[in-house]
């Protein structure tokens, strides 16, 4: 069965608005800590969201995330799209190039009845806060400034209507919202998808198409990786085993193995490099002791963890807690402990305000109609 993968930009969108929520904090840290968010598979994604919308009570959660994006939040294919010469060409990359930010979204471009239908399709099924963050991040990057009032744009929900639509209208605003629909989608007038488009800019798109062809050179996931990734996971509940992470990998353990080695690595190794970035994390969080901290890494024996951690380090966790913990209360003293790009993400707000200056440029311009 294929592996299918979701780029982080997604569930880093949904943490900028958890933040906002004390009670998911310290899950959303130990995420960020052992970088589960930056490539994970469709079906433990969406699991994640459907739970931190549970935990919350907040069922326009994807809306919010998604009105949080901006041009480069999903790297070089925004910017691709929006130096093309029209919403067409642009349509046309992202259909090509969607692969690479996630396996299992589909686009299609469809003309009827003067009539232009942007399909989104999961080839997995998928939830309501998912297919919602979707629509809104095409909105707020891809559309909202481009097609301008009089485009007669319609956003279409396969889903009913939900009870409260309050957050659907801020979020859409001068859109007409379509619920119960076919599909999950964009309808607007068909002429203006061959407009010729203000931000087209040829050579910075043949830029930006040289560095998306590059990324599809590269975008094969190292088998290691997404066993880190299950890695992180299964050290919260035990010690991982190579038969059981084999076995969420739909191989043998000795493909596992084999696999591994052709990766130049091993799962020992890579089990004690997740234990040993968490263990850094963990170990300057003060209300945690060495032996909690020793049990949710996976270690039976106190002298085994110890062991490990003078071994990374040099020191004992004690130690090195104490020198940790004096660094970060010396005034103007950097905590490099502290995952990097946090203090950005525990912001709601912060991925509007570090927009690309590509964005503020483009900010405002609408479809030119024809002329120079």
């Amino acid at each position: 069965m294929q592996h299918m993968s979701c780029n982080g930009h997604i569930l880093r969108a949904f943490v900028r608005i958890l933040a906002q929520y004390p009670q998911v904090l310290p899950e959303l840290e130990y995420l960020l800590s052992v970088g589960l968010l930056e490539h994970m598979g469709v079906n433990e994604t969406h699991a994640m969201i459907e739970h931190w919308v549970r935990v919350t009570s907040d069922m326009d959660l994807g809306l919010k995330a998604g009105a949080s994006m901006c041009i480069g939040a999903s790297g070089a294919l925004d910017f691709a799209m929006h130096s093309a010469s029209t919403l067409r060409e642009g349509f046309e990359l992202a259909a090509q190039y969607s692969h690479l930010f996630g396996d299992a979204l589909v686009l299609t471009l469809e003309e009827n009845d003067g009539r232009m239908l942007l399909r989104f399709n999961q080839s997995v099924s998928s939830i309501r806060a998912v297919s919602d963050f979707t629509l809104s991040a095409w909105y707020h990057v891809h559309l909202r400034d481009r097609l301008g009032n009089g485009a007669g744009l319609s956003v279409l929900f396969a889903h009913p209507t939900p009870t409260n639509i309050s957050e659907y209208e801020r979020t859409f605003a001068n859109a007409a919202l379509v619920f119960d629909a076919q599909d999950y989608g964009f309808s607007f007038d068909a002429k203006l998808v061959d407009t010729p488009l203000d931000s087209g800019d040829e050579a910075l798109h043949l830029a930006h198409l040289a560095h998306l062809a590059l990324l599809h050179r590269r975008s094969s996931r190292s088998f290691a990786a997404r066993v880190r990734e299950h890695l992180a996971v299964e050290l919260q509940r035990g010690r991982p085993t190579e038969s059981r992470i084999a076995k969420q990998l739909r191989v043998s353990r000795r493909t596992l193995v084999r696999r591994m080695n052709a990766d130049g690595t091993t799962f020992r190794l890579e089990l004690e490099h997740v234990q040993r970035k968490l263990a850094l994390y963990l170990i300057v969080q003060p209300d945690l002791s060495p032996k909690n901290i020793m049990a949710r890494l996976g270690y039976a024996q106190v002298q085994a963890f110890y062991r490990a951690f003078r071994r990374w380090t040099g020191q004992t966790p004690t130690q090195y807690r104490q020198a940790r913990l004096t660094e970060q209360r010396t005034p103007g003293t950097p905590n490099p402990y502290r995952e990097p790009g946090y203090a950005e993400l525990a912001e709601p707000h912060a991925a509007r305000s570090s927009c690309t200056r590509f964005e503020q440029q483009s900010r405002g311009r609408s479809l030119r109609v024809g002329g120079p």
